[in-house]
């Protein structure tokens, strides 16, 4: 059965309404609601540079997360690698599981935005080699307590790292292209995938699919993609939203979606005349947004087609009262959820085939089902 948890990217869309504290703590309140309820995980994003305050010290956050919440996985997704020394990441990342209780996921990936590596001076040509030398340091960090690296971007001669983690940190990598969710397969103890609409996701497993099979050619295709579920994760998020009924569901949800996916398609920093909030191109049912038992045949459909082991889904769209945010949190968690675990349940008893858990945030990396 999947599990299923939040992502939050904190930030506050222009014109802010209140001050940034009043708004974090708001939105920490959501997190700590979402523990209370028993959602399996929280994720979030990394961006920097942006005029609504995305937030851009994930594991900063991570570490105040820790501290409001008891049972809650804590994970980044992603943290852009490239931008950071990957040393501190280790560091910071053992501290966060420390203070959780070994809950920490560390997510990360190479990042895209232009004016990001360019205002951290990073030469964005280097984010594939930067991503693969850097995971390879943090693994070495966090499991063997030293790192010893000779590479093109990192040369560290057996430099001992404190503090250890409570247990090896899972580490997954997210990718959007072939070639990079090759190297996720590669790299990663699980892979993430985020797409707006559950159409994009649908093609993106299928790409997910392929490299699968081509990383083990002596399986067939049915054979490798469950397999590989067995290994490897796949951590899915997207955009959902609940409301009593469809109308109510897409008049809140749909220009908050129309801000992300605009600021998404424009390096999270959009052009200063751009009208971020026009719902006139989307089309709501592209989206999981509406009634809960609405969603909840579409979100057991692509459990089936993509074989997700944990959906995130964004807590509070761009928009969105912290009111009603938690209010959708409860609908979620009453009426969604349970539906989707009984349709699932009935489609996987129906046909005698029971995926077998391959679920990141509950257990260590490389650990068997």
């Amino acid at each position: 059965m999947p599990t299923f948890g939040i992502l939050h990217d904190f930030r506050q869309p222009l014109p802010h309404r209140q001050t940034t504290a009043a708004y974090l703590a708001e939105c920490l309140e959501e997190v700590a609601e979402a523990d209370r309820l028993g959602f399996d995980a929280v994720w979030m994003s990394e961006h920097h540079l942006t005029p609504d305050g995305l937030l851009p010290s994930p594991l900063v956050m991570a570490g105040a997360i820790a501290a409001r919440t008891t049972k809650i996985q804590i994970g980044t997704n992603i943290l852009v690698l490239p931008l950071h020394h990957p040393l501190r990441v280790a560091e910071d990342a053992a501290v966060v599981d420390l203070i959780s209780g070994g809950r920490l996921v560390l997510g990360v990936g190479q990042g895209y935005a232009e004016h990001e590596f360019a205002a951290f001076g990073v030469n964005r040509r280097f984010r594939p080699s930067l991503l693969e030398e850097g995971l390879e340091v943090v693994r070495q960090a966090l499991t063997d307590g030293r790192v010893r690296m000779r590479g093109r971007r990192w040369s560290l001669d057996d430099v001992p790292i404190t503090p250890s983690p409570r247990r090896p940190v899972p580490i997954l990598v997210g990718g959007v292209s072939q070639r990079a969710l090759a190297r996720a397969v590669r790299l990663g103890d699980g892979v993430l995938l985020y797409c707006g609409t559950p159409r994009d996701l649908r093609a993106r497993c299928r790409v997910l699919d392929q490299v699968l099979g081509e990383s083990d050619p002596t399986s067939t295709p049915e054979g490798t993609r469950r397999g590989a579920r067995r290994r490897l994760a796949r951590v899915c998020t997207g955009i959902l939203h609940v409301a009593e009924d469809a109308e109510q569901a897409w008049a809140e949800a749909g220009a908050g979606i129309a801000y992300m996916e605009r600021s998404i398609a424009s390096d999270a920093t959009p052009d200063a005349g751009t009208d971020l909030w026009s719902t006139t191109s989307l089309d709501p049912s592209d989206y999981l947004v509406g009634a809960p038992e609405q969603v909840a045949d579409r979100l057991a459909d692509l459990h089936a087609e993509t074989g997700f082991d944990h959906f995130a889904h964004w807590v509070r769209l761009p928009g969105i009262s912290h009111t009603r945010a938690m209010e959708s949190l409860h609908l979620i968690n009453s009426r969604l959820l349970p539906a989707v675990r009984e349709r699932i349940t009935r489609r996987q008893a129906s046909t005698g085939r029971v995926p077998p858990p391959a679920t990141p945030t509950r257990r260590p990396p490389g650990s068997a089902p």
